[in-house]
């Protein structure tokens, strides 16, 4: 099992090794540049301004952690625009270009058993094809426990192996509104590398603070090397997946995720961004600035960034008890079943199940449901298909 030592600093892992980035009284600094559309030569001299600034001393293979919520066009700002990946990993191999590049995310997890349609509707299909660079979902690898000292919703999380084990890890994230937490930027993006289990255990919490507590806990277990904020395009209202898209032209970049993503509470006309509950307890625990006069911005004034009549998140979600919310996500859930007529007993289901909930007998695969974490690796590595995904009741009900 991983452990996480207790650090009242932000911590972020370089091979292995956990070091400290600037505490608390130091300048976090956040680079902004104007970017008015997806355009590739307009992204492409914005993300240069950015992580011109930015510097990263990049010599090793990199993660792209992007968000992939759900197979959807990225005009309709659900998940990050692959212009924008396309510009970084550009950035990226300026001088580095023995640096290897794989780009992954998990979906939400009724759309675990979607994998090509996930990377084809996003375009990150394409992108991967023209940039020859790595894509998977971030669960290829399975999934290690991280013990956290200091978790305060969660004390252990599954995370996956591939975002745990990265060289370097950036958050590449889309500025949304979140009906739960109310933004989602590239602190809530790593809540993507926790396996299903865990989200569904973070979202089973008393308290909107117990939430918060449990996605920045997720967060901790592999802190991000440098985060990208791809608000060219945010969504406005009722997000993450079911707001609309609203031009706020700015594409931002830090090192620090809590710092850019205060910034981007800025862009939707929070005067203070810390009174966001996710922004406020990550900051009490340490994990960037406490205020906005410890950020420095370069390429923008606060004033500036502000998006006039940017439409926050309802509240009308926020007045279910958040009890009643864990219920609904543990009731909505796929699960692998066998079809034992095209099982050909070659063992590659019990060979990759990263929970050992798979075991042979008589030469037909058995699932044990109660050790089964849901991450259908199974199903994505059967070679004739015969680990079906199945749905719960109510996952149908939604349709």
């Amino acid at each position: 099992m991983h452990c996480v030592p207790a650090c009242g600093d932000v911590r972020f892992r370089r091979k292995g090794r956990l070091t400290m980035t600037r505490s608390g009284g130091g300048q976090y600094h956040v680079a902004c540049a104007r970017c008015g559309s997806y355009d590739s030569a307009e992204v492409s001299q914005a993300m240069k301004s950015v992580m011109g600034v930015l510097h990263p001393p990049i010599s090793e293979d990199v993660l792209l952690k992007v968000n992939l919520l759900a197979p959807r066009d990225p005009e309709k700002a659900v998940t990050t625009h692959p212009r924008v990946v396309s510009a970084c990993i550009d950035c990226i191999r300026t001088g580095r270009s023995e640096a290897g590049i794989h780009i992954a995310d998990t979906p939400g997890y009724i759309f675990l058993d979607q994998k090509e349609e996930l990377f084809r509707k996003t375009g990150f299909k394409a992108l991967a094809e023209t940039e020859t660079t790595g894509l998977s979902l971030l669960s290829d690898r399975g999934y290690k426990e991280v013990e956290l000292p200091e978790g305060v919703g969660l004390s252990v999380v599954r995370a996956a192996s591939r975002a745990v084990e990265a060289p370097c890890l950036m958050s590449v994230a889309r500025l949304k509104t979140h009906v739960e937490t109310e933004i989602t930027g590239c602190l809530k993006n790593m809540f993507g590398m926790a396996d299903t289990d865990t989200r569904k255990k973070a979202h089973s919490g008393v308290s909107l603070d117990r939430l918060s507590h449990a996605v920045v806990d997720i967060f901790s277990a592999r802190i991000p090397d440098y985060c990208v904020l791809d608000a060219v395009v945010s969504m406005e209202g009722d997000g993450p997946s079911h707001g609309s898209p609203v031009h706020t032209g700015w594409l931002l970049a830090s090192d620090n995720a809590l710092a850019v993503d205060v910034a981007g509470a800025v862009i939707m006309g929070y005067s203070d961004p810390f009174s966001i509950p996710l922004l406020r307890v990550a900051a009490q625990r340490g994990m960037g600035p406490s205020s906005m006069d410890e950020i420095e911005l370069t390429g923008a004034d606060w004033k500036d960034l502000v998006c006039p009549g940017f439409r926050k998140s309802s509240s009308r979600l926020r007045l279910v008890p958040i009890g009643l919310r864990g219920l609904a996500h543990r009731m909505v859930y796929l699960y692998p079943r066998l079809n034992p007529e095209t099982c050909t007993g070659c063992g590659i289901c019990e060979k990759v199940c990263p929970a050992n909930a798979i075991h042979l007998e008589s030469g037909r695969p058995v699932i044990d449901v109660n050790a089964c974490v849901r991450c259908l690796c199974c199903h994505e590595m059967c070679p004739t298909g015969a680990m079906e995904v199945k749905r719960s009741l109510l996952c149908r009900l939604l349709g």
